[in-house]
């Protein structure tokens, strides 16, 4: 891309671009060039579909890595859940994620429930949901108007050590049959996510790189809302074969193997004194 063209803002998805997977092994190379932006002072702020750490966990799990990653520019599809749900009013919850979660939300003010009545039947990765958790939602659903919300809609991701699992959209896609009206989904597609995170930086979307080991779930989002894309080949996919799944016109603007072979933004531009 031309010098005019380079975008001055960074968005970065998080597993297969700084780390492997949720067992948070960096991809080699990446915390020296993300070292870099830190150090350029390149307005960036990541972008994660994770539903399975509290934000302040996952960004000490980064920080452990060796991501010198401050809390405030992490975005993750839990986290707005949780912000999204509160400014709804929507405070009694039927969890269907992670158990051990069941505290966080507690401490962020809401109330889990196993079964029965509730606001929101909430979906989030949980590799052991079984149809019996399934059936305990089908009644708030159904019977009682609770809202069905996805923290994301990918159907699949990579565990702790790194094998293929069913993601929230492959329960919320049955979910959303049982109950006959659709989910709201929080994290990637979605755009919320993305303007969440340009508000956090202050940015227009044309000024903005996303870079993500996901084309279908993540880049096509972001092209649409007129960001430059960037694939990286260290995650999900290990090579290009996934475009064949979209329209040219969505395809990145750059393909590289990991983050380290991408070229980072110029320094970030020295704000103007204002002072008569």
């Amino acid at each position: 891309m031309t010098a005019s063209r380079r975008p001055a803002n960074l968005l970065l998805d998080v597993e297969g671009v700084l780390v492997r997977d949720k067992s948070c092994a960096p991809v080699p190379g990446a915390p020296a060039w993300f070292a870099g932006i830190v150090a350029r002072g390149t307005p960036h702020c990541l972008i994660s579909n994770n539903t399975t750490h509290p934000p302040a966990v996952l960004a000490a799990a980064l920080r452990n890595a060796g991501f010198d990653v401050d809390e405030a520019r992490l975005v993750t599809a839990l986290g707005l859940g949780a912000r999204l749900l509160a400014s709804w009013g929507k405070r009694r919850l039927l969890w269907l994620g992670a158990p051990e979660l069941q505290d966080w939300w507690r401490e962020a003010g809401f109330e889990p429930v196993r079964e029965g009545p509730c606001d929101a039947v909430v979906v989030g990765a949980n590799p052991d949901l079984a149809i019996a958790d399934l059936d305990r939602a089908l009644p708030a659903l159904v019977d009682g108007g609770a809202e069905l919300v996805a923290l994301h809609r990918g159907l699949h991701y990579l565990d702790a050590a790194g094998r293929r699992r069913f993601g929230p959209g492959f329960y919320a896609a049955a979910l959303e049959q049982a109950a006959a009206h659709p989910a709201v989904i929080v994290g990637k597609p979605q755009d919320r996510i993305y303007r969440r995170a340009l508000e956090i930086i202050g940015g227009a979307p044309g000024d903005a790189l996303l870079i993500s080991d996901d084309p279908v779930t993540d880049l096509v989002t972001a092209k649409r809302l007129g960001m430059r894309t960037a694939f990286v080949l260290s995650g999900k996919h290990a090579d290009c074969g996934v475009l064949g799944r979209l329209d040219q016109e969505d395809w990145p603007d750059l393909v590289v193997d990991a983050l380290a072979d991408l070229e980072p933004p110029p320094p970030a531009a020295p704000q103007e004194d204002a002072r008569p």
